[in-house]
């Protein structure tokens, strides 16, 4: 029926209510049979102080109502003294009023500043309330914000490592490339003193002399046929040799056996060729069928076997090699492993051969594919090569 004020307990609320029931009764009896005056009022207003403790907002109010009302019942209820004037006794009643009520007056005044400050502390309260809601959000959205431009730093210096790891690896491509352009104009420039130097001072004399043997045997005035047959072989020899220098020579330009043979009999043939040179002892695997290959494809694994073979001659000191071709998801696959001193991998680039490894690097990466080693010192060399190939590039 009224709302609480505060958290006392439904006994003692109870027992309270009790105690101001019997205090009223007893002081309504005094104020009936007792002549005490102006003292029944002052009892009167200690029962309302004492309703100041109920646990109910109205509960004040409703005593000094119920108070006032006992007060007023007594003027017809309490015998007429003798003696006494009607003013006073009028007048003690009105100060009973006064007693009962001004405390009342002076609770429902505290009260009201009660509830005001009440008021204001709750408005208080809501305004830090919202206040600490947008100032968390301020936070959390000044946080993400931060965390946001951190992120875009760390990505901006992510893609600042990777640009200047790009813009490093660009210029240790075109320092490769410089050097390579540099090699192949030496190497060129090799070949052509040695083709002259092989075609000037070795075939071109060897044909002059066969040529003046032809003369003379044109010119000879002996009649006896077994010395002219003999010159004539002699002659057909030579030619024989020099035929066998020139095919050679055109062999190192372009192999022919690729056309011949196709890459798997050439590769056998030169590693063969290359075990019985060296002595050294070599196997060569090929694990999965490999067709006709394109011409790029079949001229690059060739020149790179070449090459390997050639480096390891001179530089691995090795005992055993092992040359192993696949094909294999339409990726051919060549591996040359070495059982040499091998080297620093990060120093490859001056690998013998007259090109060395940075030419295998750019004819593999001209055929499209990757080119890696792995070689330690006292731990041999291995060269894997995987050239991707088109849809419909392998034939059977």
């Amino acid at each position: 029926m009224y709302r609480k004020r505060n958290g006392m307990s439904h006994n003692t609320t109870r027992r309270l209510l009790i105690l101001i029931v019997g205090l009223g009764i007893g002081v309504f009896i005094l104020d009936l049979y007792l002549p005490l005056g102006i003292g029944n009022s002052v009892l009167y207003g200690g029962l309302v102080i004492l309703s100041f403790l109920l646990p109910y907002r109205r509960g004040p109010l409703i005593t000094a109502t119920i108070c006032s009302v006992v007060d007023m019942t007594d003027i017809f209820l309490k015998p007429t003294l003798e003696g006494v004037p009607l003013w006073m006794g009028v007048t003690n009643r009105l100060f009973s009023l006064t007693a009962i009520w001004l405390p009342l007056l002076f609770f429902l005044h505290r009260r009201r500043a009660e509830d005001l400050l009440q008021r204001a502390h709750d408005e208080l309260e809501t305004r830090v309330e919202a206040r600490t809601h947008d100032l968390a959000a301020a936070n959390h959205a000044l946080v993400t914000e931060i965390e946001e431009h951190m992120e875009t730093e760390q990505s901006l210096r992510t893609s600042e490592a990777v640009l200047r790891a790009s813009q490093h690896e660009l210029q240790q491509s075109r320092e490769d490339l410089r050097g390579l352009a540099g090699q192949l104009l030496t190497a060129q420039e090799a070949d052509r003193r040695r083709i002259s130097r092989d075609l000037h001072d070795d075939i071109n004399q060897r044909l002059a002399m066969l040529s003046m043997d032809l003369r003379r045997i044109e010119t000879d005035p002996s009649s006896d046929p077994e010395p002219l047959r003999d010159e004539i072989r002699r002659v057909s020899a030579g030619l024989t040799a020099v035929s066998d220098d020139v095919r050679q020579m055109a062999y190192r330009f372009h192999p022919s056996i690729l056309d011949d043979l196709g890459l798997l009999k050439a590769v056998r043939r030169l590693v063969n060729e290359f075990s019985d040179r060296t002595g050294i002892r070599c196997s060569y695997v090929c694990k999965d069928p490999v067709g006709i290959l394109p011409p790029d494809v079949t001229i690059c694994i060739y020149r790179v076997v070449q090459e390997c073979l050639s480096n390891i001659s001179r530089h691995a000191q090795a005992s055993q090699v092992e040359v192993e071709l696949m094909c294999e998801d339409d990726v051919v696959s060549l591996s040359v492993r070495d059982d040499g001193v091998g080297f620093e991998a990060g120093h490859g680039a001056q690998m013998g051969g007259h090109l060395g490894l940075l030419s295998m690097k750019e004819r593999v990466r001209m055929a499209k594919g990757t080119l890696d080693v792995e070689s330690a010192p006292l731990h041999g060399t291995q060269i894997r090569v995987d050239i991707p190939l088109g849809p419909g590039a392998l034939h059977a």
